[in-house]
């Protein structure tokens, strides 16, 4: 074939992906190659010898760059609409003859439909990402909220407080123990929150609620096919997610002995390797964690390793039970009232008698049990004012026995029981007025009421 073949050229025309679109020097179609037709659900026999207005008119498009090159007599590019649903970016380029006249008009027609989309679902995307990330940071700032209401009247508490505050801008591992629902991980945030890391994660990691076969994979992640059933695509663990802020590994005691050996790399090291991968990762990150176990008794009993017990207590908070911190429980009772009057949008009050149930109940629970104690008080009782009838019996059977300061020895048990049946005898009749509703309050019969009335009255 010779190159200089008329059909060599519209050969090439045909072949090209982007529309080609000719006009004459007055807008008139002259060619145009098969690309156009699907562009605008034209054949070229419809457009031949057609001005660019028919386009326009009959709302094949939405605008069109020719009226301009003409006007101008410049090249010209617009972004363009057609009635197929097509977005076009059309850059239209005057010919000029010997005399300075447009004598053709070459529209170089490009479908950016597809990119258009691209570009939506980008900014979509990108307008997502804004949401869930101020998403994310508003639960951030919520959870660690609650430690803008730590109660430490309590001179054990002041003191680790103030430990805290020393350690604000030193990243050393902490170890926090305590009976369960001391409240190690409202300490645990308080600790994050006071820190250089406060704009950072704070991921916890409860090790007694993953199952031991899923742990390792949960926290360190897995590249793809690591084992049967794993993500393809492989899964980023929880500890690689805290990158840059806090992990608090919750019950650590928990951990599996051969599992341990991954968590002294990560402590020392600040490194891990991914379930089913040779690599290792680096991480930036500050570890708490806290038990409510003796964890040197596991050491000693071959189920914790020793060089790890050492490692997580570089600093050792010891948080006092609730029985000991007698100067906290009327403040966080009041809190914890505020908060599920807040919740529930009501209004209850707590009398003065049952603050002092409260006061001299034993608390095996901790803040936990204290929490969900007033929590069911706010919504099951129906008077506003909360009082020593509404309680739950146990806080009157276990109550603590008050004891004469002067006192080293505890009281012999049948003399301590009687003072506990004295004074709730005596505080009921007193709030009460009257035997029926005394009994009723104690869960006795009304004579057994009035006759213990008799004899601690006599």
């Amino acid at each position: 074939m010779n190159q200089f073949d008329a059909d060599f050229y519209i050969a090439i025309l045909e072949a090209s992906h982007d529309e080609i679109y000719v006009t004459d020097g007055d807008g008139f179609a002259v060619y145009c190659n098969k690309t156009f037709e699907s562009n605008y659900g034209l054949t070229r026999e419809e457009i031949m010898g057609k001005h660019i207005s028919f386009l326009l008119d009959n709302q094949y498009c939405d605008q069109s760059p020719l009226p301009m090159v003409i006007e101008q007599k410049k090249e010209i590019s617009i972004r363009q609409k057609t009635k197929m649903g097509k977005t076009l970016l059309i850059t239209a380029t005057p010919s000029f003859d010997a005399n300075g006249n447009i004598n053709l008009i070459v529209e170089n027609c490009r479908d950016v439909t597809e990119m258009e989309a691209i570009k939506a679902d980008l900014e979509h995307t990108k307008e997502q990402m804004i949401r869930y990330k101020n998403e994310i940071d508003e639960l951030r700032r919520n959870e660690l909220r609650e430690t803008e209401n730590l109660i430490i009247n309590n001179s054990k508490m002041k003191s680790i407080v103030d430990m805290i505050d020393r350690l604000s801008s030193i990243h050393s591992t902490i170890l926090i123990s305590g009976e369960s629902g001391t409240g190690k991980s409202i300490l645990a945030k308080y600790i994050h929150s006071k820190s250089t890391r406060k704009d950072g994660p704070f991921i916890t990691i409860n090790c007694a609620a993953i199952p031991p076969n899923l742990l390792e994979s949960e926290l360190f992640g897995y590249v793809a096919g690591a084992f049967t059933g794993a993500d393809k695509k492989g899964k980023v663990g929880l500890v690689e997610l805290a990158s840059g802020g806090t992990l608090f590994l919750d019950e650590i005691g928990d951990v599996p002995l051969p599992l341990q050996a991954k968590f002294l790399e990560l402590i020392q090291d600040k490194r891990f390797i991914p379930v089913g991968s040779t690599k290792s990762k680096s991480i930036d990150v500050r570890i708490i964690s806290a038990t409510n176990a003796d964890l040197m008794s596991l050491v000693k009993g071959k189920n914790f390793r020793e060089d790890l017990y050492y490692r997580l207590k570089v600093v050792d908070l010891q948080i006092p039970p609730l029985r000991d911190r007698k100067e906290d429980l009327k403040a966080m009772a009041t809190l914890f009232l505020n908060k599920y009057n807040r919740e529930y949008k009501l209004n209850r009050e707590m009398s003065k008698d049952c603050l002092e149930i409260l006061q001299n109940y034993r608390w095996p629970g901790n803040v936990r049990e204290l929490q969900h104690v007033i929590e069911q008080l706010v919504v099951t009782v129906p008077g506003k004012v909360i009082e020593p009838h509404d309680l739950p019996m146990h806080l009157f059977r276990d109550a603590l026995v008050p004891l004469d300061p002067a006192q080293s020895e505890l009281p012999p048990l049948d003399i301590a029981l009687e003072e506990i049946e004295k004074t709730l005898i005596l505080k009921a009749f007193e709030h009460f007025g009257s035997s029926y509703k005394a009994a009723k309050a104690l869960h006795i019969s009304q004579s057994k009421a009035s006759r213990l009335y008799r004899k601690y009255m006599e």
